[in-house]
């Protein structure tokens, strides 16, 4: 029997975050310029650059040597022929609590992110809208983050980048489906828009479907990660809870016509690095066989 060759049969749709092997057994990360290489060796040819790396002080992304970094990732693009999606930008996880001399070092990775993204040709970058203190009612936490968030979408604009604003999973940030469409619709720009995180929907027991069917044609990107509804465990898709069969035949039923893009970093932790290259090879056909059901929908529609 021939191996099939795994650049025919990935499907179009399907893409991971540069930071799926990352971790390292010894606790350590990979950064993605060295990941790159693999990925592409093992088929992977779309891409979601993970600059979440500039959350490590020591990144040469938090340097002025910044652009010798995305020159690098520019290079491994056309040396393997890949395309970069989308992309992760850096987050702080209490934005407004930081001085201001913090958080204007924190939005400023931000907006380092949306350039090196529109700089790769990258067309959509994930932000996290920052939460808010105890007390804070879903109305002024969106005020605030409309006005956060106005220098962000002002450069995605200049730039040609959407932006994707991730529903998030605890207290005190933005996640149900009604406040994020409230604050996407606030901002009211043709570039921003919503990342379905599956992972953090499936934690607060939310009705997948009843969310999906909300956001509609707000829905642009998504991060496919599955856990047993108690921690954020992103696991590979059916290795937790998730109803992946209803997921699938409701993005369908939406129109939604982006990427499933994979954010599992946890389920390798522990992998050695021996076995990477498999795993690698086993998460794109569970990511076919997500395809599948969408295409299986679509096909019945057809019939019909």
């Amino acid at each position: 029997m021939t191996d099939r060759n795994p650049e025919q049969t990935i499907p179009d749709r399907l893409a991971t975050s540069t930071n799926i092997v990352s971790f390292r057994r010894d606790g350590g990360k990979t950064p993605m310029v060295e990941l790159i290489p693999l990925l592409a060796k093992t088929g992977w040819k779309r891409l979601d650059l993970n600059f979440c790396e500039m959350m490590n002080p020591s990144s040469i992304l938090c340097t002025d040597r910044w652009m010798s970094y995305v020159d690098a990732l520019s290079e491994l693009k056309d040396r393997y022929g890949l395309s970069y999606i989308q992309s992760h930008a850096p987050y702080a996880y209490d934005r407004f609590a930081l001085t201001a001399s913090a958080g204007t070092t924190s939005d400023s990775l931000v907006l380092r992110a949306i350039e090196a993204s529109a700089i790769l040709g990258v067309r959509c970058a994930v932000v996290h809208p920052a939460k808010g203190s105890d007390g804070f009612d879903s109305s002024r936490l969106r005020e605030m983050n409309v006005r956060w968030l106005s220098r962000f979408v002002d450069l995605a604009e200049k730039r040609n980048v959407t932006i994707a604003l991730e529903n998030l999973d605890a207290i005190g940030e933005i996640r149900e489906a009604d406040e994020l469409c409230a604050l996407v619709d606030a901002i009211d720009s043709p570039h921003v828009g919503v990342c379905y995180d599956f992972g953090h929907a499936h934690l607060g027991g939310q009705d997948h479907r009843a969310n999906l069917l909300t956001y509609g044609s707000r829905l642009v990107a998504t991060h496919v990660a599955d856990n047993h509804g108690a921690a954020d465990e992103h696991l590979l898709p059916f290795y937790g809870t998730l109803p992946w069969e209803i997921c699938m035949k409701t993005l369908k039923e939406i129109g939604y016509a982006g990427f499933l893009t994979y954010e599992v970093m946890f389920f390798t932790r522990n992998l050695p690095e021996a076995l990477k290259p498999s795993m690698l090879r086993h998460a794109m056909d569970a990511g076919r066989y997500l395809c599948d059901l969408m295409e299986q929908d679509e096909q019945a529609n057809d019939r019909q």
